[in-house]
């Protein structure tokens, strides 16, 4: 009676598992950017809501884009009331609808958008998702 493996059987087994261990790493990198670029829509998601919000109680408010470094506002007058860097929280990269320089979408007293309709990319690795701003400020997640 044999007790125990021998060496050609263990290294199968460490084979098999190392081809499964690659695969499954692939698979978990695809699902890991997929789950920042939708926390980066989402994330700016709640700082639409909050500029609306703010609209709401002081008059006007904006939620700013800026490109570089890669992060998200609200301005109320001349102060910042929230920021999300979304480089550095979600290592994310936005698209601002084909502009260049910063996105602005300004919020009336009414809580309404200002000419704030908006296509919003958000990119990492393989994944992408979308946010579109409508004119009044309403969102669509794609």
């Amino acid at each position: 009676m044999r007790y125990g493996y021998t060496l050609l059987e263990m290294v199968a087994v460490l084979a098999l598992l190392a081809v499964a261990g690659s695969e499954l790493t692939v698979a978990a990198r695809g699902y890991r950017d997929r789950a920042a670029v939708v926390g980066a829509r989402e994330a700016v998601v709640g700082l639409v809501a909050r500029a609306r919000r703010e609209a709401l109680l002081r008059g006007a408010a904006a939620v700013v884009l800026s490109p570089a470094p890669v992060r998200a506002s609200v301005q109320v007058e001349d102060s910042v009331v929230a920021v999300i860097d979304l480089r550095e929280t979600f290592l994310v990269e936005v698209d601002g609808g084909g502009s260049t320089g910063e996105v602005r979408l300004d919020f009336g007293p009414l809580g309404l958008g200002r000419v704030a309709s908006r296509t919003l990319s958000f990119r990492r690795g393989e994944a992408t998702t979308a946010l579109v701003v409508s004119s009044y400020g309403r969102v669509r997640r794609e």
